[in-house]
């Protein structure tokens, strides 16, 4: 259920290798009790050649809009955002993206609002540039690109909130964890299908690294303060987790939930949210939470006109 493009690739193929040994074996009927088992196998048979043509063709049309909509080069430079720090490249690559026709448009500005998350406070950050190219070369509307400093807004508002205790921001920079919550971000390459050469999954969400703290009775109290019905902290690794996000979860952390309850025997934890969450439904969120304030609003205004307006921003008019 959680596997990736790569593993149920190299899964359809294994089970059409299957359906082809058995399908050789049928055809050696070189005696009467060769024939007998055969009729006696044939439901069965029936049944997996039936079931290996739904796989074969579900895989077929995954293939086909992987290739359509370039979704293995928009995966590699997403990940690349996320996981590494090289602003060059980065910037060269999403350029050339952006100049692709073969890629949908609201890919193209998932992938810049990624960007200017990862690198707004980069010395080269070229946010503006990017949306100008959008702007030149994309359908997209203005509404559409005023997702960009909308997320950077809200982003900003949750950085901005401190705890009193410990005077740190409550929301750590998603960029810049501290070497062991990246532990667990790897890369794996996974080879099925002809054609499908690589699919990364380095990114791992924080949730992950938050679970397996837990788990391992390491997670700060400080940042995560609980305590059992005797009002006090309890020294025992915990059996049963619920992880509920208000705001809604991924599909990402479902699979990191399905991890840990696979790989830690007595641990069972449960994942829940207000939303299931793609980036369409988080931005649609964001928007309807960022709409609301005045001062983001003003400032998008500001610079709606492109490179034009930010010109006349600059000398004041």
């Amino acid at each position: 259920m959680y596997a990736n493009f790569g593993d149920l690739g190299q899964n359809a193929k294994a089970y059409v290798e299957q359906f082809a040994s058995k399908s050789a074996d049928s055809h050696k009927l070189e005696s009467v009790t060769d024939m007998k088992r055969f009729v006696e196998d044939y439901p069965e048979f029936r049944k997996l050649s039936g079931n290996v043509s739904k796989h074969v063709t579900l895989v077929g049309e995954l293939s086909r809009r992987v290739g359509a909509d370039s979704l293995l080069d928009v995966s590699e430079l997403e990940q690349s955002l996320a996981c590494s720090d090289n602003h060059t490249a980065d910037l060269r690559s999403l350029q050339q993206m952006i100049g692709n026709p073969q890629i949908p448009d609201m890919n193209k500005l998932r992938l810049v609002a990624i960007y200017a998350l990862r690198y707004h406070n980069h010395q080269s950050n070229s946010t503006h540039i990017l949306s100008d190219l959008l702007t030149a070369s994309t359908t997209l509307t203005s509404t559409d690109l005023s997702l960009i400093p909308k997320i950077l807004a809200y982003a900003g508002s949750l950085h901005s909130t401190t705890s009193a205790n410990v005077g740190t921001p409550a929301i750590p920079d998603l960029f810049s964890q501290p070497t062991a919550l990246l532990s667990g971000a790897r890369t794996r390459i996974q080879r099925g299908l002809k054609g499908v050469e690589n699919v990364y999954t380095q990114h791992s969400p924080i949730l992950l690294a938050t679970l397996e703290s837990l788990t391992r009775g390491r997670l700060s109290t400080t940042t995560y303060p609980y305590l059992d019905n005797q009002g006090t902290i309890p020294k025992e690794k915990p059996q049963d987790i619920i992880v509920f996000i208000v705001g809604g979860t991924t599909y990402e952390e479902a699979r990191a939930v399905a991890q840990i309850n696979a790989s830690t025997p007595g641990i069972r934890v449960v994942l829940g949210g207000t939303d299931v969450l793609n980036s369409s439904v988080f931005l649609a969120q964001v928007d309807g939470s960022v709409s609301g304030w005045p001062e983001v609003l003003k400032s998008i205004e500001k610079k709606g006109g492109g490179a034009k307006g930010r010109l006349a921003e600059a000398v004041g008019r």
